[in-house]
């Protein structure tokens, strides 16, 4: 089977794609998640997915991101529409937009169509009310933002965060350390917070990027030593024994698949800046909050 999320709101879509995900993963164990992206797509690739009872023991998920996008693969998928409805997989389409005559094609087959339209007047009202925000302060994020609910989360996190103030962050010079300490405890905020400060400060957002890269590459590297049943991390990789105690510490907080998914996507980060298909500042940030 499958479901289509598409519309103006990649934010609201966005997150009702992590909460289908998330549904799934509760209702089936041992679903297996796999990523299908317009950019990269592979007919051959597609079409064994669609086959996959043949060819895995467990049940997956296929996230389709942007493929109608992919003049090659719109074509192809909506081909194939017919066989994802009846997969023993599910298929997540999440789209930004998708014409007319191939969307009446999606609702033959589809489990469920939503679209996610772009918010204004109450309805925007009210999903800063669901945020608990004050009036006169959504008030003055809608003027900044309008329906751009990725840079409304940004002022809600800034509002959220008032504690620390302009002048606190001037005065506290960027830390290297201390993001990488709150990104190893998993905290969003403070890691965020920190990125933040350090843009403010004039820090290139690619110092900070690969100081988490290192990070991450070091999480992955314990905790694979760990899952082998390693009791000396030290010793294996030649790390200086206090910062193979903190990464072994903070490696709990991770699974293996976790710490190979940021390194996946941190990379995919980087080459799409090297080829001019992304931006690293924007993307890092959107990693580091969701």
């Amino acid at each position: 089977m499958f479901y289509l999320l598409y519309g103006q709101d990649t934010y609201r879509s966005r997150e009702k794609l992590n909460e289908l995900l998330k549904y799934f993963k509760t209702k089936i164990s041992d679903l297996g998640v796999y990523k299908i992206n317009g950019d990269s797509f592979n007919e051959a690739e597609f079409e064994e997915i669609i086959r996959a009872k043949n060819l895995f023991e467990k049940k997956y998920l296929i996230i389709c991101e942007r493929v109608t996008e992919n003049k090659l693969a719109s074509v192809f998928v909506e081909d194939s529409l017919e066989k994802c409805a009846k997969s023993e997989n599910i298929f997540l389409f999440l789209e930004e937009e998708v014409e007319e005559k191939r969307l009446e094609k999606f609702k033959k087959y589809a489990a469920k169509i939503q679209e996610f339209k772009l918010l204004t007047g109450v309805k925007l009202k009210e999903w800063f009310n669901e945020k608990k925000i004050p009036a006169n302060i959504a008030s003055d994020i809608v003027k900044k933002c309008g329906s751009d609910l990725w840079g409304a989360s940004k002022e809600i996190e800034k509002y959220s965060l008032g504690s620390l103030t302009a002048k606190q962050e001037e005065d506290t010079p960027y830390n290297p350390f201390a993001i990488c300490d709150a990104f190893a405890g998993k905290n969003k905020t403070k890691t965020w917070t920190i990125y933040q400060q350090a843009l403010r400060q004039g820090i290139p957002a690619e110092e900070v990027f690969f100081k988490i890269l290192w990070q991450v590459k070091n999480l992955l590297m314990v905790k694979k030593l760990m899952n082998a049943g390693i009791a000396n991390i030290a010793k294996e990789t030649g790390l200086h024994a206090f910062v193979a105690s903190k990464a072994t510490k903070a490696a709990k907080n991770f699974s293996e698949e976790e710490l190979i998914n940021y390194s996946y996507k941190m990379l995919k980060i980087y080459h799409e800046e090297r080829r001019g298909a992304g931006e690293l500042e924007i993307e890092f940030e959107k990693l580091l909050i969701n």
